[in-house]
């Protein structure tokens, strides 16, 4: 995702780490990370794409991918 010139960025920010992957895995530029909230850099035309993206991945296979994988941690040793 390119920004355009004159097209101004804001920070958004998740606090869910899967969905974070999966905006970055869209194309959104990750910019840091403070406690748990992850931040990116978004251009302002494109926030709503963010917005969509991030509702997207509670549909998507990577949302059950990543509950399988927490469950999985949470198992103890065999």
């Amino acid at each position: 995702m390119k920004i355009l010139e004159g097209d101004r960025s804001v920070q958004k920010s998740v606090s869910d780490l899967g969905i974070a992957a999966y905006l970055k895995m869209n194309g959104f530029k990750f910019v840091g990370r403070r406690g748990r909230t992850i931040y990116f850099e978004v251009s302002e035309r494109d926030q709503e794409n963010f917005d969509n993206a991030a509702f997207e991945y509670l549909n998507s296979p990577f949302h059950e991918f990543d509950a399988h994988l927490m469950a999985l941690k949470k198992v103890g040793e065999y």
